[in-house]
Parts: C-alpha cells; structure tokens; sequence
C-alpha cells in the first residue's frame, strides 16, 4: 500500500506530504509530493484501489469530470430496476458488487470503461482463483449493465462485447446417468419413506423444488391419462428462507404424465396428504435438499455401493429421467416440454449426445431427400 510522509517545514512555514508506492508499471520506488494532506489521501486512495499503477489512478480521476455514475453504482440501478427475478438471486447480485465489483472497474464512470478496462477485470477475477463459469455469469451481469448505461443514455456502446471468456478447464460432464440395475439398488437401500417421493422424480423428471412443493389436488391419479400439474416452486428468499413461488421459467409450468407404476407407488402417499404438502420428512417437515440428501439419499447410495466420487446428485435424477426417455424412444420437443426447459435449445445441449440414432435418421432422411 502507498504511505504519506510529512515533510517540512519549508521555507514559507508549510509542509509538505510525500506520498510514497512502488508502481508495478515501472517496477520502481516513486514518490510524489503534495501541498496539502488531502490531496496526499485522495491519490492514495487512488493507487490502493489500482493496484499502485499511477497510470490507472490517472484514469480514475479522470473519470472525475465525467457525467453519470460509477460502474457499481450503476449496477445498483440496473438490479433495482429487474422485474423478473426473486429475493435470492437480488441478493445475490448485491453481492456481486462487493464481491468482483469493489476494485478499479467498480469505480470508474460507466461511460469511461472500454475493453481494456474489462480484459484486465478478467484477468483480476482469474487472479482470485474463479473458474471459467463463475467469470462468464459475472461478465454477463457486468454486460447487462452496460447495456443500461446505453440505455440511460451515459454511453454509445457496450465494451463486455467482443471480450473473449476463459474457456472451462473441466474436460469430463458432471452429469452422472443412473441405469436402471443402478437405480434399484439404491431404491432397495432407501428408506421406505422416501421411496414415493424418488420414485416420481425418476419417473416424471420433476425439479427437486417442484416436487416438494406439490398437494394432493395437484395429482390426477385415476383419470384416462394420470398427470400431476406443476404450478409453483420452492424458491430461496436471500436470507436462508424459502417461499412458494413460480416455477424456474414460463414453460416450467406445465403437466406431467405418469406412468402406471408411478402411480402405484405414490398413491398412498399422495392420498394420506389432506391439504398439505404430499411428500415430507418423516417427522412432517418440509423437504429442503440438505436434509433430503442427508437423510435419504445419501445413506441409499451408500448401501448400493456407489463410490464416494462417483455419486450421483440428488438433480441428477432429473437428468437420468430424461436419459430413460430418450432410450424409450421420446422425441427431444416433447422432452423438453415434458422437463419444463424455456428451450428446446437447452435440451438438446444437455441431452443430444444420448441420441444415438440422430445422425443416422438424418443420413436416411437427406438420402431420400436428394433422391438417391
């Protein structure tokens, strides 16, 4: 960090303030002399929010003669201004700015920031040790800011165009298919209780928060097709609550068919229900993911013999359903309706590579196609 030293007094009675760094540009010792203590402390301020490039304190107090806000204030205003996102993920924006926001690019003027100025954000988030995923959700809320401050009218253009992101290290899918040998031994070592509730995730493919939310006048057992209708979710409020709200997007809301074996197995549970919550702890309390996994799931993948490192998340379930679908032979549209995605396109990323007769369809379709 820069220091001051006072010097003097000179001549005249005054003192002067030395204002003392090692810039990182020049790789050398500098010192700076000031007439009055306040402008010692304001350009220390400066080379410790910049890393004690002057170069880059220079920039910043140029900033100062320009119109309009900082970048994180600014993101204030652009987060105080969304209409379609919950208490958590506000509050998890607030804290983004403090978190990736705090340093140069928070406070320069929005209308001064250029690529340069982004590249080296990047690079500042690298440098704190965040993955690829966590840089690119960040330059997308620091995006969307600029696109405000064009907007607001405070610049022309959006500088986070054109950067280019840290691609992803991982090199393997996250994602951990069940085949069915597998899934029944877990369900053999899971406790009676929950066997309902896992059983409809497995055969409906149902988000976790979804399905914990659900009452019995939502389930349609005996009709000619049974379905169960997805209405609302589960949702965290930002300061360790939870709440009923809309499910994740507009196409979430939806119905779902069930299987005959399904409905077998849930019946009982969803019948016992009377206007509460359908599937609950042993004791009645509300399903959340930590004390279903603690509880449940994980003591079932134990007994099946699954590997520490080689277990499936409680979401994976999901995932495994849609893999069931698809080798039973369900088109990819209805998939992703079926699974409440807003995009077919988000489907066919996650799932396409368990199609495995897709390219030779689409051979056989383009042969005849062309006549041949």
């Amino acid at each position: 960090m820069a220091s001051i030293q006072i010097r003097g007094p000179r001549a005249d009675g005054s003192f002067g303030y030395q204002l003392q760094w090692r810039d990182p540009d020049t790789g050398k010792a500098e010192r700076w002399t000031h007439d009055t203590a306040e402008a010692a402390e304001m350009w220390k301020r400066l080379l410790d929010a910049n890393g004690q490039s002057l170069k880059q304190a220079e920039r910043l107090a140029e900033d100062g003669k320009l119109m309009g806000p900082t970048v994180a204030e600014l993101m204030s205003t652009h987060i105080s201004e969304l209409t379609d996102v919950g208490p958590y993920m506000l509050k998890r924006y607030k804290n983004a700015i403090g978190n990736h926001f705090s340093g140069p690019i928070g406070m320069r003027k929005a209308a001064a920031v250029d690529y340069e100025d982004v590249v080296r954000w990047i690079k500042y988030m690298q440098g704190k040790g965040l993955g690829s995923k966590t840089i690119a959700n960040q330059h997308g809320f620091l995006s969307a800011t600029m696109t405000t401050a064009v907007r607001k009218g405070f610049r022309t253009d959006n500088p986070c165009k054109g950067v280019k992101l840290p691609k992803a290290a991982a090199t393997s899918d996250v994602i951990r298919f069940i085949d069915r040998p597998g899934w029944d031994r877990i369900m053999a070592g899971m406790d009676a209780h929950f066997v309902p509730f896992f059983q409809l995730l497995v055969g409906t493919g149902l988000r976790f928060g979804e399905a914990t939310a659900l009452l019995a006048s939502d389930f349609k057992l005996d009709g000619a097709t049974p379905t169960v209708r997805i209405t609302k979710a589960w949702k965290e409020d930002g300061d360790g609550g939870y709440y009923i709200g809309p499910p994740k997007t507009r196409r979430s809301v939806r119905t779902v068919s069930l299987a005959p074996s399904t409905v077998n197995i849930i019946r009982a549970t969803v019948e016992a229900a009377g206007g509460g919550y359908v599937f609950v702890l042993k004791r009645g309390g509300v399903m959340r993911s930590g004390s279903t996994y603690n509880r449940a799931w994980e003591p079932a993948l134990k007994a099946a013999g699954i590997p520490k490192l080689e277990r499936p998340r409680v979401h994976d379930v999901r995932h495994t359903h849609a893999s069931w679908m698809i080798a039973a032979g369900m088109e990819i549209f209805a998939l992703s309706r079926r699974l409440g995605h807003e995009s077919i396109t988000t489907t066919m990323d996650r799932y396409s590579h368990l199609l495995p007769d897709a390219h030779f369809v689409g051979a056989n379709i383009a042969q005849k196609a062309l006549g041949g």
